[in-house]
């Protein structure tokens, strides 16, 4: 972990940190389906100007389409929905700390799912360590019934999940197309989706916006984005996955300290409690605590 490789990591934490507070911007103006809609048709276009400065190009075979086709479901249309439908009923802070688990749904379902991925006693406890961090955040009153917050909690858990599962069919299925060619496949791919999801659901997707509701998209487009997965693939390749896994822990930290600045949302000490959980079950994870390594 060098220094360089620090300074990507907490760049590429405050970026995704920011979406959830784009989002609660976005929210005041736009439809969840519209939100996300914006979101990838215009990443995707980026990545498309990305690819032909690269001189790549995209496959032109049903099957890589139709791998790519799941991924951008997996890892953009379902947990990008999901998560804004979430930050309608619960703060972004929150949203960013339940997001986190996304790690943990990562381990349990590659140890299920993979043959050469093991559920070692670290990624056990760590896991564990999860669960009841997850268990402090959403609260005891939510775990027991219904309501929009609970609801709006196990929609970022949704999301998750949906990461999760998408991490592994980028290691089955789209492993071999290149990292910038898989973004943007996946990126178009999410964005027919979305088209057909917004415009069944909510309508045609508006053009006409405010100028803050404009600024805010193309900046969750672009940075959040199209930016972002080139960074995050970037450290990848630099660090390896365990220390990507850092961004994780960096990312609610950042959204909670912007959102109670900019946005005046409250952190309450029940989530700061379950964070530090939380936190303490990924850096057994990713095996940063040397006596639980294994």
């Amino acid at each position: 972990m060098t220094a360089r490789v620090w300074m990507l990591l907490f760049s590429l934490s405050f970026i995704w940190g920011g979406t959830f507070f784009l989002t609660e911007i976005l929210l005041e103006e736009m439809r969840p389906f519209q939100i996300v809609f914006h979101r990838v048709s215009i990443a995707a276009v980026t990545m498309m100007g990305v690819l032909a400065l690269m001189g790549k190009r995209l496959p032109r075979d049903r099957q890589s389409w139709m791998a790519l086709g799941v991924m951008g479901l997996l890892n953009n249309a379902i947990p990008f929905s999901a998560i804004v439908f979430g930050q309608q009923y619960i703060t972004g802070g929150l949203a960013s700390i339940l997001n986190s688990t996304t790690a943990f749904f990562g381990v349990m379902l590659s140890g299920l799912l993979l043959s050469d991925e093991r559920i070692t006693a670290a990624k056990f406890t760590g896991v564990v360590m999860g669960v009841v961090g997850v268990s402090i955040v959403m609260g005891v009153e939510n775990l027991m019934h219904l309501s929009l917050s609970s609801i709006g909690q196990l929609l970022i858990i949704l999301a998750s999940v949906s990461y999760a599962l998408a991490s592994i069919w980028g290691k089955l299925q789209v492993k071999t197309m290149g990292v910038e060619v898989t973004a943007t496949g996946m990126l178009i791919s999410s964005s027919v989706w979305m088209l057909i999801l917004a415009t069944a659901i909510e309508g045609v997707p508006i053009a006409a916006l405010s100028m803050k509701s404009s600024v805010s998209i193309f900046t969750m487009a672009v940075i959040c984005t199209s930016m972002a997965y080139l960074l995050y693939f970037r450290i990848l390749a630099l660090a390896g996955a365990g220390n990507l896994m850092l961004v994780t822990i960096i990312i609610p930290p950042f959204t909670l300290v912007l959102n109670a600045f900019a946005l005046g949302e409250m952190v309450s000490a029940q989530e700061v409690l379950g964070f530090g959980v939380i936190a303490l079950g990924l850096l057994i994870i990713s095996g940063k605590i040397p006596l639980l390594k294994g």
